[in-house]
């Protein structure tokens, strides 16, 4: 734990003034994404659904009985039936509607022309072509200050009977060309005027097909045929954030203010820096975990300690010189000493004790050493030059046997 408490003290001091730019420029971002999302966050526009309106059309048909059968009475009226009868009901009357809505207000003016449309058609697989055609108008009616909701009904009438024996005639006289004959009612709607404040004009057009067989003939169910038209309006919104921006952005803030702090109060205590002991101690723990498999851990015979010593400035110094001159570096068991016996010297290397250590100021000082612990190196006092980092070992003066 000490050593990990070194190494990151030993980083925030290296890097001190990399830290303060980060933590600033995290802060300055932070701030300004803290302001335009929570104080100032701005405008933008969106779409929104606006004034609408819808037309609406349809048929209503019937035929009245006009000759005696088993079935109906004469004078008998039947309304919307999918088949009427060519002999007793030959003429089908109805109306056409037309009406529309708005979701405020409107006025429309106009007309609505009904006509019979006979023709000949052709039909395939992907196209319908009209052989023949012919028309006639059945009714023409003016609409004035149609306001939403309110209809305007025209109504028509056909004698399917006469009506049939005219496609008959028509497609004899034309040499009975290709096609199959068709009758049908068609409405078109042509309207202007103003809808939900804004002018519109526009054309509409509907059919009710009334299909011809063996003595009866069939009106088309188109049902309701309504056209809905919409409208969106552009309006101007507070601009808004997801949580990631609207969260993160005070704790970007908030997290490089005070990291700020912290660092300026460890820099103010003078709790970053280390002292040359403490140095010394962190260079030893590298070069104890570079050069572990060239220490053994053996306990030297007391004649050892006779010899004279020369000590080592660091593990790596000691290790180097074990190398060149073909010796091992031993380490005393219990205790952070190390040895190398070569000739008639004993050398030596005393790591700084941890309880030795304590904290430094910026210029390198740190607290006192308890009493009765060696100095900062932990060595013993030698004459002569200690033995110097390098590829090979150092001098060695002369030096003073041990008491």
């Amino acid at each position: 734990m000490a050593d990990r408490s070194r190494r990151v003290r030993a980083f925030l001091d290296e890097q001190f003034l990399v830290l303060v730019i980060v933590l600033v420029s995290l802060a300055a971002v932070g701030g300004w994404l803290t302001y335009t999302t929570h104080v100032d966050p701005g405008t933008t526009t969106e779409e929104r659904p606006g004034a609408s309106w819808r037309t609406a059309a349809w048929f209503n048909h019937s035929a009245t009985v006009t000759a005696d059968n088993p079935v109906y009475p004469v004078g008998a009226t039947l309304r919307e039936r999918p088949v009427y009868f060519t002999e007793i009901t030959p003429n089908l009357t109805g109306e056409y509607a037309f009406t529309y809505d708005a979701s405020d207000s409107g006025e429309l003016d106009g007309t609505v022309s009904l006509e019979l449309v006979l023709r000949g058609v052709e039909d395939d697989r992907e196209t319908t072509t009209v052989v023949w055609q012919t028309t006639r108008q059945l009714r023409r009616s003016s609409i004035g200050s149609l306001a939403p909701g309110d209809t305007v009904r025209v109504p028509f009438t056909v004698n399917v009977n006469r009506t049939s024996n005219r496609l008959g005639t028509i497609s004899e006289q034309l040499g009975n060309p290709p096609g199959q004959p068709q009758m049908l009612v068609r409405s078109t709607v042509e309207f202007r005027g103003s809808v939900n404040g804004e002018e519109v004009a526009s054309v509409q057009s509907h059919t009710l097909p009334i299909s011809l067989q063996g003595g009866t003939y069939q009106p088309a169910s188109p049902g309701r045929m309504a056209d809905q038209t919409d409208s969106t309006r552009t309006v101007t919104v507070e601009q808004t954030y997801g949580p990631l921006r609207s969260v993160g952005a005070p704790v970007i803030l908030v997290g490089a203010l005070l990291s700020l702090a912290g660092l300026g109060v460890l820099e103010r205590r003078d709790r970053l820096g280390l002292s040359p002991a403490e140095r010394k101690r962190v260079a030893y723990e590298d070069d104890r975990a570079d050069f572990d498999e060239w220490v053994s851990t053996i306990r030297l015979p007391n004649d050892a300690f006779e010899l004279p010593r020369a000590e080592a400035t660091s593990l790596s110094a000691l290790v180097d010189f074990a190398i060149d001159t073909d010796n091992g570096v031993v380490k005393a068991p219990g205790e952070e000493a190390y040895y190398v016996v070569h000739g008639d010297y004993l050398y030596t290397y005393r790591p700084p004790a941890e309880e030795a250590l304590g904290y430094s100021s910026r210029e390198g000082g740190r607290r006192e050493t308890p009493e009765g612990i060696d100095g900062p190196t932990g060595a013993v006092p030698v004459d002569g030059d200690p033995v110097t980092d390098g590829t090979g070992g150092g001098d060695v003066g002369g030096a003073t046997d041990d008491e």
